[in-house]
């Protein structure tokens, strides 16, 4: 029996690993080898505070390491082994004996792990502790993302520190593989490869998903939880593996984090995993370190720009009255964008393409990776370094050094002597070697690359040469992104920016966009429009309508039937999430496919109503009749869902103000006051600082996407039509100073 066993003595014939853990649980005594690394961890602050890479420069260990198969690997521990153990640990407060309890039975531990929040919860006895790490497993197994992340943001130190020491090694592995930023946004980012603009974030109310700076929350988590799995096994003596680091890079890249990526390459360069160097280790890095992937920049084609004003002491030479301009009209920018496309790790308001607008890092990169390294260079790697280089405007480098000596395609420099038929011509009858054969991938890059510094005619030439000669389908996204990069740089403030420098071949014609449409939806292309598509489109068609509106309300028309069926999806979408809660089922694809539905709609939504916006300040009127244009009554009344109430427009003679008592009144309050300090240079030509001022406001409405009660989601009338309280948390206003 074995009733009569203390503490200080186990049974006959217990193992020597059981006795050194019960030693180490029992007397808080730990082995040599597994000694804390003598680093900076970001653990050592309070775990919910919002740490980063650039707070803790130094993340690597130097005075003691684990690798991954270390020489001497630590005694793996049976199932049965540890139950015993916990049984005999339990012993002194339960006074119930191991015999008792057969093996085939739950053992859990009365000893408290950590003072966590997940260490404290219970069953629905009330009367044994959970395992926080073994509801991360059954998340893990199951394939749950969002509720792995959750698991393992709400653990406690101490939790991951002793599951460091007692599960195995490919476990936390595995944990990097599920957390892997790839794979969250496709099993828990409700907004999807969608751009979120500065108007959309106030209309819609978009604080609990997106933060000032315009980085999706989701990312910012997500780094934070892998920063508490990297902690916990350097803790544990572990060098991590090369496909883990990937995991840091991607996750730094979808946080907009570039000083986390550097942190990150020089625990990588500095410690024992220097040896484990690969070309997509490389990749990853370069990506994450210039924003090479649209995910990285949150879809935001506006802020990955490459601006005249930044080309300048490195590509050109601007006067100083032309910088003069540049800077006022940077400025005027920064106050309608608020804080978004800003750089973090500057006090100053500095846009993270500005902090990359250097050809010396990225060309750097370029020399090491082709000149000092073996691996076998691929088209993944070339691409990455062909849009860091045209951050910079490198674009003479990368058709010499990139495209022509990998890829077999000679381009010219972006400003040619020659016309551009003849270029045109030699590039299609271009007879180089090819290294790497072109896919897809390149054609994205291409475009990126291209787009991205305003050369939308040699962008559209490599698009078809690459179609036409390796028979390469276009896909979809690659024609919205030449549609989108088409519009951006033929409206202001690009347009602007590049006539103020001079550079007017840089700026598309105003019907560029329409002729653009009409060539990828005729043949051979056949290109269906999407919503996307249509958003482009009608925008490009606005400005320039004088007194024929018919082929823009024909689109509007046309957007909208897409908008009525998203409507129908989303009622779908609502009644299925409503009934599974109904019946008691957490399904996370559900819950995904409910969030998405419903940020799609009100992006419809929101688009729509920009135009009307757009189009009330558009239509023409007589100054010789102080009779409104007869077309404003009939529009009003066809597009009334999505006009703001009231509906103002201006007459001949003022403004004419309708108030309809059957629409929402949007409620707007101020909550706070943004402060920026925007370096520029003055008259004098000498370095100062300008003080921007901007209000932060918050519009609660029906059309709002904060997050919901969770008492109000069953009824699906509440999610069909919201009302002030079907939100979690109210607004917190401010007195307006």
């Amino acid at each position: 029996m074995l009733s009569g066993v203390s503490m200080a003595r186990a049974p006959r014939g217990t193992p020597s690993s059981i006795l050194t853990l019960r030693l180490r649980r029992c007397f808080r005594h730990h082995k040599a080898s597994r000694l804390g690394a003598s680093y900076t961890s970001p653990l050592d602050a309070s775990h919910h505070t919002n740490f980063s890479p650039r707070y803790s420069r130094t993340i690597h260990s130097t005075t003691s390491f684990r690798r991954a198969t270390p020489h001497h690997p630590p005694s793996l521990i049976s199932q049965d082994a540890v139950a015993l153990v916990q049984s005999l640990l339990s012993h002194s407060d339960t006074n119930v004996s191991p015999e008792a309890k057969p093996f085939d039975q739950p053992h859990t531990s009365s000893t408290p792990f950590s003072d966590g929040p997940t260490s404290a919860r219970r069953d629905n006895a009330g009367t044994q502790s959970v395992d926080p790490f073994g509801e991360a497993l059954q998340a893990m197994r199951t394939g749950d993302t969002r509720r792995l992340l959750d698991v393992i943001e709400g653990m406690g130190r101490e939790d991951l520190q002793n599951a460091a020491t007692t599960i195995p090694r490919t476990t936390f592995t595995e944990f990097f593989r599920a957390l892997d930023p790839l794979r969250v946004a496709q099993d828990c980012d409700q907004i999807d490869e969608n751009q979120t603009p500065v108007g959309m974030f106030k209309i819609l109310n978009m604080e609990s998903s997106i933060d000032d700076w315009g980085v999706r929350k989701l990312y910012t988590r997500l780094l934070r939880c892998l920063l508490i799995l990297m902690s916990a096994l350097k803790n544990a003596g572990y060098t991590l593996l090369p496909e883990e680091y990937i995991s840091l890079f991607r996750c730094a890249g979808a946080s907009s984090d570039i000083s986390g990526a550097g942190a990150f390459w020089n625990d990588l360069v500095q410690g024992p995993a220097r040896v484990w160097q690969n070309s997509k280790l490389y990749t990853e890095y370069i990506k994450a370190r210039f924003l090479t992937e649209p995910l990285y920049t949150n879809y935001q084609k506006i802020s990955r720009m490459v601006t005249p004003r930044n080309l300048h002491r490195s590509r050109m030479v601007i006067y100083e009255g032309r910088k003069r301009r540049l800077d006022h009209l940077r400025m005027r920018v920064r106050l309608r964008r608020a804080q978004f496309g800003l750089n973090k790790d500057q006090a100053h308001a500095e846009e993270l393409m500005r902090a990359l607008r250097g050809n010396g890092p990225a060309v750097s990169l370029y020399r090491m990776v082709v000149g000092r390294h073996s691996f076998r260079l691929d088209e993944d790697i070339m691409c990455a370094l062909m849009i860091a280089l045209g951050r910079s405007g490198s674009m003479r480098f990368i058709g010499t050094e990139i495209l022509q000596k990998y890829f077999g395609i000679r381009t010219p420099h972006p400003y040619p002597p020659q016309p551009v038929g003849e270029w045109a011509r030699a590039l299609l009858n271009s007879h180089s070697e090819v290294r790497i054969r072109p896919t897809v991938r390149l054609m994205r890059a291409v475009v990126e690359t291209y787009g991205s510094n305003s050369e939308i005619g040699i962008a559209v030439q490599l698009v078809e040469h690459l179609s036409n000669r390796y028979n390469i389908p276009v896909p979809p996204d690659v024609w919205q992104d030449l549609l989108e990069w088409t519009y951006i740089m033929s409206t202001p403030p690009a347009s602007t920016a590049w006539e103020t420098a001079g550079l007017h071949m840089k700026i598309p014609s105003p019907e560029a966009v329409e002729k653009f449409w009409n060539a990828i939806t005729s043949p051979p292309y056949n290109h269906i429009p999407t919503f996307k598509n249509y958003d482009l489109l009608i925008r490009s068609l606005i400005p320039r309508c004088s007194d024929d509106l018919t082929p823009v309300l024909l689109h509007m028309r046309k957007a909208i039937a897409l908008y009525n069926e998203q409507c129908r999806l989303y009622e779908t979408a609502v009644f299925e999430y409503a009934h599974h809660l109904r019946d008691g089922i957490s399904s996370s694809t559900v819950l995904l496919d409910f969030e998405r539905a419903r940020f799609k709609k009100q992006r419809m939504w929101y688009d729509i109503s920009a135009w009307c916006r757009m189009l009330l300040k558009r239509i023409p009127s007589s100054k010789d009749s102080p009779v409104p244009h007869p077309l404003v009554p009939d529009f009003i009344q066809e597009f009334r869902p999505f006009l703001k109430n009231p509906v103002q427009y201006e007459t001949p003679t003022g403004h004419v103000s309708l108030f309809d008592w059957g629409i929402e009144t949007f409620k707007v309050s101020v909550t706070d006051v943004i402060v920026q300090n925007m370096p520029m240079k003055n008259y004098r030509g000498k370095w100062t600082t300008r003080r921007l001022r901007s209000f932060k406001v918050t519009i609660l409405s029906r059309r709002s996407l904060a997050r919901l009660e969770p008492s109000k989601l069953m009824d699906p009338l509440n999610l069909l039509a919201p009302r002030d309280d079907t939100f979690s948390a109210a607004p917190v206003i401010q007195p307006r100073e």
